[in-house]
């Protein structure tokens, strides 16, 4: 509920009486027009935002089928492995264009939207990704001397090594955070966090000192504190409960950093709703399915970037249910249609708010799968195929190497578990330094880059985006 003239008065009140506490001061009506912060002018003078969405298929996503080969060889091998779990080659919609060694490929039946936005050179596909110590030696994976990544095949590990990219130890801070640790310094513009998230507290957006904005995706986005901004009765009582506990000195410093945090939450909150308010709904339709809906709100965030004085950004969505141990054809029957309908929504939305160069959507997920059936689905497995997605991209491209599939091929550590051939930090610092982390500070926000390429420069080691 957006707040009443009454509510509003109330606000100021409290701010007025709330310096002690560190609270900004300025009010409501003028915190969308005069958002004097240095980050906000600078956005506007130059024009100067990008935008990182991140797709985290949780689970464990079974990539194989959803990027499969169309060359006659390498699906023959393909089809022979999956069994009873492959899909008929006939059934795949056809990418344009080959990879580097000249073969054919396609998307799950389920995909016609992507198949469009790689067809129009604003989508791309990543192969045989996933988290690495150190390149990759085919004879030291043979002979079981490479070194692993920590917690291999185990859902918590790896979908923390996805986020942290820092797969030789535990860490809480994501490669996300890291980066808001250098833009922002953990002074947020306006309060509210350049890493948003609508999938609550992750790993991927917590720095040292950076934490996620969560929101939520319906409604206003931002929820209030219970009661608070209610027109009734109540919400004018818990209103003055609260304004008259937030404006009391506090000796106790742990009270006054308390106070501090709440009174900034809720000046940050009502800040978000009346910016996204103002930017309105997005130029384009959504469907009505949990993930599409999540793709709306980011675009409304994008749209009302310069009144949340927003350089930067970037976005965290979850879609769990990937762990398909059985009943893999027909789960992502039903699963990958709707990722394919609100990326096509959301990329549109893009397009037509003259966005599309500036925002860049990627995949991620805990790991690939088994090629092997297990009699009703596929089991973990390491490298996945992943897709990348906006005006940025340099689409309608094969990256990465889409692995041989055949007996004995020394990438294959058991059951059609193919060790990775790209790694997390290749994929993670061409998106990195598109974003604007300089080459400098590249080493800070993956640590690990540079066993992998050389990191003093601007260019991405991949080259899936300009």
């Amino acid at each position: 509920m957006r707040p009443n003239n009454r509510t509003r008065l109330n606000r100021r009140g409290f701010l007025k009486h709330s310096c002690s506490l560190g609270v900004a001061t300025a009010t409501l009506g003028s915190s969308l027009l005069q958002l004097g912060l240095a980050r906000q002018a600078s956005a506007q003078s130059t024009g100067d935002y990008k935008a990182l969405v991140c797709i985290l298929l949780a689970g464990g996503n079974d990539s194989y089928n959803m990027l499969v080969p169309r060359d006659a060889e390498l699906y023959d091998s393909y089809a022979d492995i999956r069994s009873d779990l492959a899909l008929p080659r006939e059934s795949l919609l056809a990418l344009p264009g080959t990879d580097g060694e000249g073969r054919s490929f396609g998307l799950h039946p389920g995909m016609p939207g992507v198949q469009s936005l790689f067809a129009n050179g604003q989508a791309a596909t990543i192969a045989n990704v996933g988290t690495l110590l150190a390149p990759m030696d085919s004879a030291a994976l043979a002979s079981g001397s490479t070194a692993l990544p920590l917690g291999l095949f185990s859902h918590s590990d790896q979908i923390q090594q996805w986020q942290t990219a820092v797969s030789d130890e535990r860490v809480a801070q994501g490669w996300g955070g890291r980066i808001a640790d250098i833009l922002e310094g953990g002074n947020p513009a306006n309060g509210i966090s350049m890493n948003v998230s609508l999938a609550g507290n992750n790993v991927f957006q917590s720095g040292h000192l950076s934490t996620p904005y969560a929101i939520s995706s319906t409604g206003d986005g931002a929820p209030a504190l219970d009661g608070y901004n209610d027109s009734d009765e109540g919400g004018e009582f818990t209103r003055a409960a609260i304004d008259s506990l937030l404006a009391a000195a506090q000796e106790k410093i742990f009270r006054r950093e308390y106070s501090k945090r709440l009174a900034s939450s809720i000046e940050s909150q009502v800040t978000f709703v009346e910016a996204l308010a103002l930017a309105g709904e997005p130029p384009t339709s959504f469907s009505n399915t949990p993930f599409s809906a999540a793709l709306r709100q980011i675009a409304r965030v994008i749209a009302a970037r310069d009144s949340l004085g927003a350089s930067r950004q970037t976005f965290f969505i979850t879609v769990g249910g990937w762990d398909h141990h059985d009943d893999v054809i027909e789960n992502q029957a039903m699963m990958l249609p709707s990722i394919d309908a609100g990326l096509l929504e959301f990329q549109t939305a893009m397009n037509a708010m003259g966005m599309a160069e500036q925002v860049t959507t990627f995949t991620s997920s805990d790991f690939g799968r088994t090629l092997t059936s297990n009699g009703k689905g596929s089991d973990h497995g390491w490298g996945g195929h992943h897709l990348v997605m906006g005006g940025a991209v340099n689409g309608g491209q094969f990256y990465g190497r889409y692995p041989e599939i055949y007996t004995d091929n020394p990438l294959d550590v058991g059951r059609g578990i193919y060790a990775p051939t790209t790694s997390v930090d290749e994929y993670f610092a061409e998106l990195a330094l598109w974003f604007g982390v300089s080459g400098s500070d590249l080493g800070t926000v993956l640590p690990n880059a540079d066993r992998f390429f050389t990191v003093n420069g601007t260019s991405g080691p991949l080259g899936f985006l300009s």
